[in-house]
């Protein structure tokens, strides 16, 4: 049964496929920097509680959308806008990190394709200036190869300016490198390294052969478990506790003022399927 945390219940058609929002979090406390260099995913998960709340209980009348062919459930987050006007967009930058959680004997580039039409569409932009992709520990040379491939027709296209990596440690960025069919370099790599410590003096020489720029990256590659999106949903009453509901992908966004260096926005769109 769903949980009976709520004392009312929402009632959403059964779906198989969930889209959801987050909108901007920077309104939570949680966002605070002193966890700035933690492995955790505490901000999405608060993120996610916080949208399904507000959009399904904020009101008398629960907002979502349902498709019924696809059978997909879109949850939006009712409390700002975060498009962006047309005569804002030189003024801002858009970046993006796209964390590939789709774990699958075959490569599904569809993954990538909607992340970045979701992207467009909710922040109203035609290009994204930093697009950075992370893959699973356990994620195939072969698929890491194709997914690249389809990021460089974006960039070629002009949709994405920049392209990075994230955790590529010396050896798997230096094969990265010397790849013969390598069109698009990655201009940037996150690296995720312990408080005590700083980035690898070999990585960081690597990257200025190459000019690829090294980031302190602070975020876990496993950013949400089906366990987690499942227990969420559960608790908000859209799924029972015996449904699964697994996370495909999960886009993280950014929005700066270029002058100022300040975030103007940040949020996370999370896709996921009803397992069988």
């Amino acid at each position: 049964m769903p949980s009976q945390d709520y004392p009312k219940q929402v009632s959403v058609p059964e779906f198989k496929q969930l889209v959801l929002y987050t909108g901007n979090v920077m309104r939570n406390s949680i966002t605070s920097g002193k966890h700035w260099n933690t492995k955790s995913n505490a901000e999405l998960v608060q993120a996610i509680s916080d949208t399904l709340d507000t959009s399904l209980y904020g009101s008398d009348k629960p907002s979502f959308r349902y498709f019924t062919e696809s059978e997909l459930l879109e949850v939006p987050d009712l409390r700002l806008s975060s498009r962006i006007q047309p005569e804002d967009r030189n003024d801002v930058e858009v970046t993006a990190k796209l964390f590939y959680l789709d774990r699958c004997n075959e490569y599904q580039v569809s993954h990538i394709d909607k992340a970045i039409h979701h992207l467009q569409q909710l922040l109203n932009v035609n290009s994204i200036d930093t697009f950075i992709v992370s893959f699973d520990t356990e994620e195939s040379p072969a698929h890491i190869d194709k997914a690249w491939k389809d990021l460089e027709v974006y960039h070629e296209n002009g949709v994405i300016r920049k392209l990075g990596v994230s955790d590529f440690d010396l050896v798997t960025l230096t094969e990265f490198l010397n790849k013969k069919d390598l069109k698009v370099k990655p201009s940037i790599d996150q690296v995720h390294v312990d408080k005590c410590c700083s980035l690898p003096k070999d990585l960081i020489e690597l990257g200025k052969k190459h000019g690829v720029e090294m980031t302190f990256n602070g975020d876990t590659t496993e950013i949400l478990t089906t366990e987690a999106l499942s227990s969420l949903l559960n608790k908000h009453g859209l799924v029972t506790d015996k449904t699964n509901v697994k996370p495909r992908w999960v886009l993280k966004y950014n929005v700066f003022f270029n002058c100022r260096s300040v975030v103007a926005d940040k949020g996370y769109i999370v896709v996921g399927d009803v397992l069988n």
